[in-house]
């Protein structure tokens, strides 16, 4: 059974739109609507919508005054903000992430703030939050913007707040596969006027831009599904939380899978569900588990990208700017010293091969199927 998401509401809106002959995004139009009620439904200043959360991102890091010779502090379980910095030609560094609940350690991003950091992004991965508000003062103690990736995270409260709203930027996703889909798009969170304006000022141009700039802005026909979806989207979450739940009965069951830790004050937004093998220590093989995962035919995941993205070639080898080796190798502009190599983030790379992934945007009655299927794999690689 699937979760029924679109309705008559959205074609209505739609028609709307092609009857108007204003396709393209509209102050006046769905775009502005749909950026007036998301900043109403955070509670933020300013809400501005664009074509993807991508691209937002590159426009992030962008207001954050990010470019050749700086750097642009990263979670090193993804890759997005590290393309990000590629796209100012500043240069992505990391920070470690935490052994319980695998986000962004505020410690360790202190301790890699360098005088060339521009910003820092952090990710509410798979619909947990960072510590925020620690994050927020490493940012400001150091003159930083911090830039909140909300892509998993729609509605997820932290403490008194929703996360997008604590850092300086936040970024949501409205993507394929994302808690509200428009098929693409994304929208970015600030109270801050400035960072506003330099958002806005880099994703759409007019005749002829003051500075480089693109066209990331998001269509009337894009706003007119996401103002329809906004309505609906915390009723998904909630079915989620239960699908959540169904399959974390199952992971706090077993003695060898460490269930991810969610702290005091923290809220939970499911998008994938994760666990970690611990299986090794009582005489499992992830091997082993891995093919009794496979045999239950359900979509699970082990290692997730197996390796931080620093490792991956794309930041390891000269590849971006047509191989020419800027920002990350022989960059005139860059007077610091950092270095991508093994032991970077060691709790990164000592979780990310045996983290356990499972989509839980699901109905409760379909994660019942699977926690059903996670059950068996376990007791198959007990030899049960």
């Amino acid at each position: 059974m699937g979760i029924d998401k679109f309705d008559g509401k959205e074609i209505e809106y739609l028609k709307e739109v092609l009857a108007s002959g204003r396709l393209s995004g509209q102050a006046d139009g769905f775009k502005g609507k749909v950026e007036a009620a998301f900043a109403e439904a955070f509670g933020v200043k300013h809400a501005i919508a664009g074509n993807a959360a991508m691209s937002l991102l590159i426009a992030s890091v962008y207001a954050a005054g990010a470019g050749a010779g700086d750097e642009v502090m990263c979670d090193p379980l993804v890759q997005f903000h590290a393309i990000s910095a590629l796209w100012q030609n500043a240069r992505p560094t990391w920070a470690d992430v935490c052994p319980d609940t695998w986000l962004m350690d505020p410690e360790s991003a202190r301790a890699n703030i360098t005088p060339q950091t521009k910003a820092i992004c952090c990710t509410h991965l798979w619909g947990q939050p960072c510590e925020v508000d620690a994050l927020r003062k490493v940012a400001d103690d150091a003159g930083v913007v911090l830039i909140e990736d909300c892509a998993h995270a729609m509605f997820l409260p932290y403490k008194d707040k929703y996360v997008g709203t604590w850092g300086h930027i936040g970024v949501l996703s409205l993507c394929q596969g994302k808690h509200m889909t428009t098929g693409d798009g994304g929208i970015a969170l600030t109270d801050d006027d400035e960072l506003d304006r330099r958002i806005r000022s880099i994703i759409a141009f007019g005749e002829s831009p003051p500075h480089l700039a693109t066209v990331f802005r998001m269509t009337e026909m894009t706003a007119a599904v996401a103002l329809v979806q906004l309505e609906k989207v915390k009723g998904y979450i909630e079915e989620y939380r239960k699908s959540y739940g169904v399959l974390e009965e199952v992971v706090s069951g077993c003695e060898w899978l460490q269930s991810r830790v969610v702290k005091d004050g923290c809220g939970n937004s499911p998008y994938i569900f994760s666990c970690l093998f611990r299986g090794d220590e009582k005489g499992i093989e992830l091997e082993d588990f891995k093919q009794a995962l496979f045999e239950t035919g359900e979509n699970f995941n082990i290692g997730f990208t197996q390796v931080p993205a620093y490792k991956y070639k794309l930041f390891t080898q000269p590849m971006a700017y047509q191989n020419k080796g800027c920002p990350l190798h022989n960059c005139p502009y860059y007077e610091g010293d950092y270095e991508y190599k093994d032991g970077l983030c060691p709790t990164a790379e000592e979780i990310l091969p045996r983290l356990v992934n499972t989509n839980c945007m699901i109905a409760e009655d379909d994660a019942k199927r699977v926690a059903d299927a996670l059950s068996r794999a376990i007791a198959q690689a007990e030899g049960k």
